[in-house]
């Protein structure tokens, strides 16, 4: 994954399927509807923070924490 400026659906897709894969327990259909819900709920700075946390440091265990998931 590299970094991102702004969001769009390719990088939703792209972190809803890194995070289906690091976690058995949701599916990425329902990750991606998390994904979306966080983006309108905080705006595209905190998904553009969110995404590069991902990207660049590996911390899925705070992505799923900031998901709610």
């Amino acid at each position: 994954m590299e970094l991102i400026k702004t969001p769009s659906f390719s990088a939703m897709d792209k972190l809803a399927e890194t995070l289906a894969e690091k976690n058995k327990q949701f599916t990425y259909d329902q990750i991606h509807q998390m994904l979306g819900h966080f983006l309108l709920d905080y705006g595209s700075k905190k998904f553009v923070e969110l995404y590069n946390d991902v990207a660049k440091n590996k911390d899925y265990t705070k992505a799923f924490t900031t998901l709610n998931l």
